[in-house]
């Protein structure tokens, strides 16, 4: 009887030992202060610790719960933390879920009572400042863990350029300048482009104030081409902001949004906007989030067995987001006080020297700290449009549209830190991401700066087609200086043509000069250098070429025009110095232009760029043109006046050029062509003008267009003068030819036949009378000449007598005057020879007195009166009669003895007494009354006017 009862009593010892055991242990009490009384980890938590953990330094944990939830409420809060302190003084520790206005305050109070505070739900920035905050601790990683993980994103994905969007407050602004500080201090040329803050206000007063102030800040997003958007705001504020996105199409490939995740079980995009169901998840889709795990992924940390325990049971608990975190919070807390118990501190100084110390494998993963806050893992997780879901990768995605398409959250990377607390975490790839694109979109458009040169093949070109042209100008030039002494070169002024092929050859090279750009250069330290004096030398190097090859066809046209125009008022010859000087004065004119403009407004290399413009098949590059120009400060006025200067005299010269279109000269045997020349500069010059109308952005074309039309004007003009030159060269080598006769438009009037009456015949009578009333009044020269002749061939001469070398050179067929036909045997000789054998054969030719006498009555009547009028009316070539002189002799003179003889062969037509004429009369007799051989004529014109 007595062994059973002590068998008895000893199952009993045994069964309550440990309760025993339990109350003689040191307790240490967690006072709690929660929002949320559903925390089962945290009594899973308690049983291992202090079974396991504690039991080993004869320690417990005791939780004090406290009645009532404070419901994140100030006032409530803080009466309850009152009032816990009333009833405990000695507190060890506050063990809390408070949200971020409630701790503020009783963290803020807890440090006059050095109570340490332990969330283990909140992350805020602005709980971790120590010296408002010194006994505040908590388990969440803070929102600074989540700027590093971006900040690794940022690097991951080579994002540099990216804007921030947050809401006002205290949470989210302190995030936003954390990542702005870490991004500034970190070595990668980061740069936040654009940093708007979001004043939202709850209320349907006030929906559409903060409708249209999302739409201006996503406006100004999309403005300044901000591609990568991190966000911070609440989940209310994200479901409006996404609805505002897809309706301003700031998503998709070109956007990648990046927000701070929500520690919520539910799925936030789901409250109610304005915006389809359909539009949200377009708009969400693709966008990256980083959030706290509920519990660690990490399959490769060494895990206790109470871990392992705890994580079987969890997906069967009742729990919330942050179990899993109270479950490490406990055990922390034990593994702190273990620490204590070894050292013998004080509960103050074990959680500041030894928090830090604290480092094991958590239901959250590795379980360490610094400064007060938890160093721990972050997910990356992406939303995806997907239908079926496998292993975490998406199967089978759905499109936007489609009504049974929903968001998933799909984990990217787990980012964790090193060994080294300090160091950016590593991120861990544990899906593929699924993009919109062909890949992660760009986090700006590529801007391509591309210089907008000519290319060097049509450079080369065209300076071929330029050299090929001065070639050909220099032959002329050459061929010019041999044969100036020809006479149908020297004829036609040698010295000024060789200033047209030098005016030419200036054309061909100003063409090469206008294509040469800073990209023909090597070395880029020389090429501003080198541009600035090219930009002058190619407007000097046109503008004189212009001004030596125009201004000399132009002086030589106004020659022509003179001749032509002024032969009655002028006896003088028109000398080639005297076009020289017409091209020196606006050579000097150009010169001085030039100067004044080099000093006063210099021209200088200048970068113009164009308007950016995107790729068909990538519209993230955009290429930005630039181009070099040369310009000056007033650079259009300086054009201005340099083009109507220039105008002015091309307009001039054309004129001139029209007004003697029909003139041949042959002592100015090029006149014709330097006209057709003229006219060519001008029409191409007009034509080359409208380059000014061709976009800018042309550079070929417009290069190409100017080339063209100066090797066109250029190559014409050289053409047109020194071919037919070459030509006669080549026939007449010894330049024995006799030239062609004169040509003009009173000789090339339309010769229609005219309605004839015996009335115009008789005034045609009349003015035959006036004719020969003139030749009346040149008798008395003419017998003084004979006179002349006769002495010539007696063998007698007057020295008081000067008219006999005006005889002489009226009358004596040399080679410089070239008046003699190509039968005459007096071509064969020199200039002395010629006069004698003139006075051995004057006698014989009647023709050379009337050569004399031709030209007594070509000084008396206006050249331009010599053609015959369409109709036969009051003549034009009528000269007033004087009836007093209007009686010549009896006797004739021998000097219309003379020139009776030498037309006796063309005399008039009978008068017919009836009123009708046939029309070969008529021919004939007009020919009789306007004759004056047109062979002389021109000889004439040759030999006194052109020196």
């Amino acid at each position: 009887m007595g062994t059973k009862s002590f068998r008895l009593f000893v199952c009993i010892i045994m069964l309550f030992s440990p309760i025993l055991a339990n109350d003689y242990r040191q307790r240490i009490v967690l006072n709690n202060l929660f929002t949320n009384s559903n925390y089962p980890s945290i009594q899973i938590a308690l049983e291992q610790v202090n079974t396991q953990l504690l039991s080993q330094i004869d320690r417990q944990f005791y939780f004090n719960e406290t009645e009532g939830m404070i419901k994140c409420d100030v006032g409530i809060g803080i009466k309850t933390f009152f009032d816990m302190l009333n009833q405990s003084p000695s507190l060890n520790v506050l063990f809390t879920d408070a949200c971020q206005n409630v701790l503020t305050y009783i963290s803020e109070t807890a440090t006059y009572f050095k109570l340490p505070i332990i969330s283990f739900t909140d992350s805020d920035l602005s709980l971790l400042t120590k010296d408002r905050y010194p006994y505040f601790y908590h388990i969440v990683p803070s929102d600074h863990s989540h700027n590093r993980v971006r900040t690794q994103l940022l690097h991951y994905f080579n994002w540099t350029r990216f804007g921030l969007i947050y809401q006002h407050g205290s949470k989210y602004t302190l995030v936003a300048n954390d990542l702005s500080n870490l991004v500034a201090m970190d070595k990668t040329q980061f740069e936040v482009n654009l940093t708007r803050g979001l004043a939202y206000r709850h209320g349907p007063e006030w929906q559409k104030d903060n409708a249209r102030y999302m739409k201006g800040l996503l406006t100004d997003f999309k403005t300044r081409d901000v591609r990568i958007i991190i966000a911070n705001f609440n989940q209310t504020i994200a479901t409006q902001m996404f609805c505002h996105a897809a309706r301003e199409h700031i998503y998709g490939s070109r956007y990648q949004w990046i927000i701070l995740g929500f520690p919520s079980l539910s799925d936030w995009w789901y409250e109610p906007t304005n915006c389809s169901k359909q539009e949200l998840i377009r708009a969400i889709n693709g966008t990256l989030q980083t959030r706290v795990p509920r519990f660690s992924i990490d399959t490769d940390q060494n895990r206790s067995d109470n871990v392992l325990e705890y994580l079987k049971i969890y997906s069967e608990i009742n729990k919330t987001y942050f179990d899993a975190y109270a479950y490490d919070t406990i055990w922390s807390l034990a593994y702190l006080y273990q620490i204590q118990s070894l050292h013998n501190q004080s509960n103050i100084e074990i959680f500041k020297k030894h928090l830090e110390t604290i480092d094991f494998i958590g239901a959250t993963g590795r379980v360490r700290y610094l400064n007060g806050g938890r160093i721990g893992e972050i997910l990356v997780e992406q939303f995806v449009a997907c239908r079926m879901m496998t292993d975490g990768t998406c199967i089978s995605p759905c499109y936007e549209e489609e009504d049974d398409c929903n968001l998933t959250v799909v984990k990217v990377f787990l980012a964790k830190n090193s060994e080294s607390k300090i160091d950016p975490p590593i991120l861990y790839k544990l899906n593929p991401i699924m993009w919109h694109g062909n890949g992660p979109p760009r986090d700006r458009t590529n801007q391509t700066i591309e210089f907008q040169h000519i290319y060097i093949s049509v450079f080369i070109s065209i300076s071929i087609c330029s050299g090929i042209g001065l070639f050909i100008s220099c032959t002329f030039l050459a061929f010019n200086i041999h044969f100036q002494s020809h006479r149908f070169i020297r004829m036609s002024s040698p010295a000024l043509n060789n200033l047209i092929l030098c005016g030419c050859m200036l054309a061909y090279m100003s063409i090469i000069v206008m294509g040469i750009n800073s990209s023909l250069f090597i070395k880029k330290s020389y090429r501003e250098i080198i541009m600035n004096i090219i930009c002058p030398i190619r407007v000097w190097i046109l503008c004189i070429s212009f001004t030596l090859a125009f201004g000399s066809m132009f002086s030589k046209t106004w020659r022509v025009h003179s001749i032509f125009t002024n032969i009655n008022t002028t006896k003088k010859g028109i000398h080639d110095s005297r076009l020289l000087a017409i091209v020196g004065i606006l050579l000097f004119v150009d010169l001085i232009f030039l100067i004044s403009w080099q000093i006063f407004d210099p021209i200088h290399q200048k970068r113009v760029y164009d308007t950016p413009s995107r790729l068909k098949d990538n519209h993230d590059i955009e290429i930005i043109p630039y181009r070099e120009e040369c310009k000056s400060k007033n650079m259009s006025l300086w054009v201005v006046i340099l083009i109507i200067y220039k105008g002015l005299l091309m307009f001039f010269g054309s004129f001139l050029s029209w007004k003697t279109r029909h003139v041949t000269i042959p002592a100015l045997n090029d006149s014709r062509y330097i006209g057709l020349s003229v006219y060519i500069v001008f029409i191409c010059c007009t034509l080359g003008s409208l380059v000014i109308f061709i976009p800018n952005e042309q550079i070929q074309f417009s290069y190409f267009i100017r080339s063209f039309f100066i090797v066109i004007c250029t190559t014409a003009t050289v053409c047109l003068v020194f071919v037919p030159k070459i030509i006669e060269v080549y026939r007449d080598p010894h330049s024995r030819k006799r030239q062609p006769r004169v040509t003009s438009r009173f000789l090339e009037r339309n010769h229609h036949r005219a309605a004839v009456t015996v009335q115009n015949y008789n005034t045609a009578l009349e003015d035959n009378q006036h004719l020969k009333f003139v030749l009346s009044m040149q008798e008395e020269t003419v017998d003084r000449l004979l006179k002349e002749l006769t002495n010539l061939q007696t063998g007698k001469n007057n020295p008081s007598n000067v008219g006999t070398l005006e005889l002489e050179r009226l009358v004596a067929p040399n080679d410089e005057t070239e008046e003699t036909h190509d039968d005459d045997p007096l071509l064969e000789g020199d200039d002395e020879t010629s006069i004698n054998s003139m006075r051995n054969h004057t006698v014989s030719r009647p023709e050379c007195i009337a050569r004399a006498v031709s030209l007594c009555l070509l000084n008396k009547i206006q050249m331009k009166q010599l053609y015959w009028p369409d109709s036969v009316g009051i003549g034009r070539y009528s000269i007033p009669s004087f009836n007093d002189r209007l009686h010549p002799s009896s006797t004739p003179s021998p000097s219309k003895i003379v020139f009776q003889q030498t037309h006796e062969n063309s005399k008039l037509i009978e008068i017919v007494e009836d009123n009708e004429l046939s029309s070969n009369n008529l021919k004939r007799l007009y020919d009789g009354l306007g004759s004056l051989d047109e062979i002389r004529l021109s000889e004439m014109i040759e030999t006194d006017l052109i020196s």
